[in-house]
């Protein structure tokens, strides 16, 4: 049971997650191809979102699904133990962007803004429909790993011997993503990433706080060392990476606190600022289920404001509240009257 192996498990998970989204990909392009440049917004309602928006939403639940049996075989292979009574939901983290917005705004905005080019400021219909497409293929790519991660972390929540998640970078790996290779995060961490990022989560407990000991996935250094010269200086910077040579420290280097902030959310009024989501509020909704059973078990009307998981783990002051959360917003499967006695 070492790092090592499970570094090579989540090597192919995220090769599994990268065929997930190359499938989605295509799918888009199936329907894209239906995007008429006289008529962009017509054919974008008519003919093109109803089936982007299939195609990705099962993409993210086909992702959220594989989640659940990750966490447990990495966390067995890292000597913790794995037994849970909760079970994450995966059709939670499907039709809902990252940030909360319903799957269809987030697709419908390259077209909004291609239309606008066009109309407004006399682009070519051609250029905005290649602009569109560009864009759209890259949100399937980043909606997919952002399902999978959600329900990694939703995974490892509800698993108690599990509390935190290292990072693990991927072939190719930005310098952004390569100084924050085998950090370790507490489990409510939000995670870090930028579009096309491929970095993923290995469960972890307090015991593997400690950074340096693994491959090039986990170690910023070894990574570094892995890349041929040329690769270096293109990902680093020519400076950058003949400082790296020369002994310097890779964070120091790449100014990785100027970069973890950028990527952060802002806080617009000096609180915290979460979001939330219409996902499932619907009468058939998960969520709506579980909340119409609470109304009834605790006698009192409950609010349908329903937190994405990222602004649950924001919220959150320990563990026990975390847990209560996820399960009354409908993203742990439990007996509504177990979710009630939390």
């Amino acid at each position: 049971m070492t790092l090592a192996q499970a570094e090579r498990l989540t090597a192919r998970r995220q090769q599994e997650l990268e065929a997930v989204a190359r499938a989605v990909q295509a799918e888009m392009l199936f329907w894209l191809a239906r995007l008429d440049p006289a008529d962009i917004l017509g054919s974008w309602f008519d003919q093109v979102l109803p089936g982007l928006y299939l195609a990705l939403s099962r993409g993210q639940a086909r992702a959220a699904a594989g989640a659940s049996g990750y966490v447990a075989e990495a966390a067995t292979l890292m000597g913790l133990d794995a037994a849970t009574a909760w079970e994450v939901a995966p059709s939670a983290f499907a039709g809902v962007a990252a940030d909360g917005r319903p799957l269809s705004s987030l697709l419908t905005t390259p077209a909004l803004r291609g239309w606008h080019a066009v109309e407004q400021r006399g682009q070519s219909a051609d250029w905005a429909v290649g602009q569109i497409r560009q864009s759209v293929l890259l949100m399937g790519s980043t909606e997919v790993a952002d399902a999978s991660r959600g329900a990694s972390q939703t995974a490892m929540a509800g698993t108690r011997h599990i509390t935190g998640y290292i990072r693990c970078i991927n072939a190719g790996a930005c310098k952004r993503c390569a100084v924050l290779a085998g950090r370790w995060y507490r489990w409510n961490a939000d995670f870090l990433r930028h579009p096309r990022c491929h970095c993923y989560g290995i469960p972890a407990g307090d015991e593997h706080r400690s950074r340096g000991r693994g491959s090039w996935r986990t170690n910023p250094h070894a990574y570094f060392n892995s890349l041929s010269r040329h690769d270096q200086d293109r990902l680093f910077g020519r400076g950058g990476a003949e400082a790296i040579r020369a002994g310097a420290d890779i964070p120091s280097v790449v100014n990785a606190r100027r970069t973890a902030r950028q990527l952060r959310r802002v806080d617009m009024g000096g609180g915290t600022i979460v979001t939330a989501t219409s996902e499932g509020t619907t009468r058939r909704g998960y969520f709506a289920h579980v909340r119409r059973h609470l109304e009834q078990i605790e006698g009192r009307k409950l609010s349908r404001l329903r937190l994405t998981p990222e602004a649950i783990f924001k919220l959150a002051a320990d563990r026990q509240e975390l847990i209560r959360l996820l399960g009354r917003h409908g993203y742990l499967v439990r007996p509504v009257a177990e979710i009630a006695r939390l």
